[in-house]
């Protein structure tokens, strides 16, 4: 039997745990011709939601759709490779007719598409090195996605990547791109909370006030076990709902985290045993062992006071005030102004994180399976 908790690509429906608000949400801003904000963790299923969006009937019938994720963008040059490489390949099943009008209108990258001499259909050879003027290649994009012959949705994730791009004034060349279309309206999406906030909720920032802010939480816990017990059953296998819940507390009900942990469960010969609790944490401490090497290299990239600060928050699980004297004297650490400096550091590369709770930041681990194996491991 397939196994239903998928970890990539476009989950079909029956085994898309719940989201059914957050579906009709943004299908509803996308569909009256609105652009979305969409923020949430890391591993939260952000990248999920967005492809299961554009897999709604209403949307994969009247939209051409196209994600892109810059997370390891480094330059406007790089984003527009990115952002043509995706058209044209999402272009090629819908027949000459669609990726001709593409082709005539990015004229200054033409010359990297072409026909096989031997099958005749398209092929890419766009290069990273082809996007001379990305200004220039940029709007012509945008040139396409404002004429093509089908109202367009275009998702870029990791969206506060631009705000670390070299180039000047980025924000500002794009909103004056996106505020002109009528006819390609656009989803945001990131982790990055503190860069994106600032994007688009700052009166002095291009962006502001240009997108429907959309924050994606946690799937209700009751949900979560009954879709996993269903998962389960399915296959003639029976879980102890206390196991599930277990898991649930242990990852504060993070999706990616869980659905790996029941992936890797289910893929075991469990026989007609009840699943438990203990079958559970054995599966975990696999998947700890396995990412081992990593964390290690991980952590060496860190400094002594970030070390030390990261393992603290890890311990804690959430930390409201890191840099109080409670905290400090708790974990033996430095002054507060260090631990402020790695905080800084520690959410500039994402191993931080902060959710909202009460109107006040609460800070802790970005991976959940790293905050795991430093419990241990320190």
């Amino acid at each position: 039997m397939i196994n239903p908790f998928y970890l990539t690509g476009i989950i079909p429906g029956k085994y898309f745990c719940d989201r059914e608000k957050e579906t009709k949400s943004i299908t509803s801003f996308l569909e009256n011709q609105g652009n979305v904000l969409l923020t949430s963790a890391r591993k939260m299923g952000k990248t999920q939601i967005i492809r299961h969006v554009f897999d709604q009937d209403d949307i994969r019938d009247n939209y051409y759709t196209f994600y892109v994720d810059i997370y390891s963008a480094t330059s406007l040059r790089e984003m527009v490779f990115f952002m043509g490489k995706e058209i044209y390949q999402r272009l090629v099943p819908k027949g000459k007719k669609a990726l001709n009008r593409f082709l005539g209108a990015v004229k200054s990258i033409t010359a990297a598409f072409s026909l096989d001499p031997v099958s005749g259909n398209p092929r890419i050879n766009l290069r990273l090195g082809d996007i001379l003027t990305p200004e220039l290649t940029l709007e012509e994009i945008f040139g396409y996605l404002e004429a093509a012959d089908k109202p367009c949705l275009f998702a870029i994730d990791e969206f506060q990547q631009i705000a670390r791009f070299p180039e000047t004034n980025i924000e500002a060349l794009l909103r004056t791109h996106i505020q002109k279309m009528n006819n390609c309206h656009f989803l945001f999406s990131g982790s990055d909370r503190h860069i994106l906030e600032q994007m688009f909720s700052s009166y002095s920032k291009p962006f502001y006030n240009s997108a429907q802010p959309l924050f994606l939480d946690r799937i209700p816990k009751d949900k979560y076990i009954s879709f996993v017990i269903g998962c389960f059953a399915e296959s003639g296998r029976e879980i102890d709902p206390d196991a599930v819940s277990y898991c649930y507390d242990l990852f504060d009900g993070y999706t990616f985290y869980m659905h790996k942990v029941f992936h890797d469960l289910f893929a075991q010969d469990t026989g007609k045993r009840v699943i438990r609790e203990n079958l559970v944490s054995n599966t975990i401490e696999t998947i700890l062992g396995e990412g081992e090497h990593g964390y290690r290299e991980q952590m060496a990239s860190l400094s002594t006071i970030q070390k030390q600060v990261l393992v603290a928050v890890s311990k804690a699980g959430i930390v409201s005030q890191p840099t109080s004297g409670d905290f400090i004297k708790r974990n033996s650490l430095p002054s507060s102004s260090s631990v402020q400096k790695a905080m800084i550091s520690l959410m500039d590369s994402q191993f931080v994180t902060y959710r909202m709770i009460e109107s006040k930041r609460a800070y802790q681990v970005s991976d959940k399976f790293l905050e795991l194996w430093l419990r241990v491991t320190y």
